[in-house]
């Protein structure tokens, strides 16, 4: 089974507000170059294959909101032979410190996947309405299939909420996979859809902890789920209240 791993910008520490969202709490996801290149050398030496998840390597590499360090992220990968899937928030293509069509064109051309990461990235898409959600989705793909010339087949869930709505209205919107951020190696088809969880990677991450979700080490797999469970359970209680101490800490 394919375990898929979730980055997102990668930056220089003291430039990270240059790269996607900028912010405290966006900074917390945003890998260094140096730390970046030690993951990716940890799964090399974990002996992992890292592709798209569509030829079932056993690791793939996806990176959330489109920020411009994604062509600097293309070259890491390419430098090993590999390929990652891109999610974009089509509303900030173009925008500063994210990518504009002419990097997502490039992507596509170098043989990565481009998919979508909703149109506007609402923080808490649980309160969405299905009109709301539906917009999202195909506002998204739309603007995605006019940049590279035909519509994105995947999809990411901003912030990993899931719900039975959001899932139909990303399948009647016309995407295929649809990624969460439940850390789990499972793929569940849920009619036309096919659903898969990711690992979440923090800046704060080591290499072998990356290694650890890679070679299916029970330990580092265990403390992801019990991490998420409690996130999911604080979200569930009261989104402002867990933003709040997000921010905070």
């Amino acid at each position: 089974m394919t375990c898929v791993l979730i980055y997102h910008d990668v930056a220089p520490a003291l430039e990270r507000d240059r790269f996607g969202f900028p912010g405290a709490v966006a900074g917390r996801y945003k890998l260094t170059p140096a730390d970046f290149d030690a993951h990716l050398h940890a799964l090399a030496d974990a002996g992992a294959s890292v592709g798209l998840i569509q030829s079932n390597p056993s690791v793939a590499l996806t990176f959330d909101d489109g920020g411009a360090s994604a062509l600097e992220i293309a070259d890491a990968l390419e430098r090993r032979g590999w390929v990652g899937h891109f999610f974009l928030t089509t509303t900030r293509i173009g925008t500063p410190g994210f990518l504009d069509p002419d990097g997502v064109r490039e992507l596509v051309a170098r043989g990565h996947e481009v998919g979508s990461h909703s149109h506007t990235h609402p923080g808490y898409m649980g309160r969405l309405s299905r009109a709301e959600l539906a917009r999202e989705w195909r506002q998204s793909r739309d603007a995605l299939g006019e940049i590279t010339g035909a519509p994105p087949r995947s999809a990411a869930v901003p912030g990993g909420f899931l719900s039975a709505t959001l899932i139909d209205e990303a399948a009647g919107a016309g995407y295929e996979v649809l990624m969460t951020s439940t850390p789990t190696v499972r793929r569940e088809r849920v009619g036309a859809m096919l659903v898969q969880g990711r690992y979440t990677i923090w800046a704060s991450t080591p290499a072998r902890r990356v290694a650890a979700y890679a070679s299916g080490q029970p330990w580092a797999r265990a403390m992801a789920w019990a991490g998420w469970q409690a996130k999911s359970a604080a979200k569930r209680v009261s989104p402002e209240v867990y933003e709040a101490l997000r921010r905070r800490a």
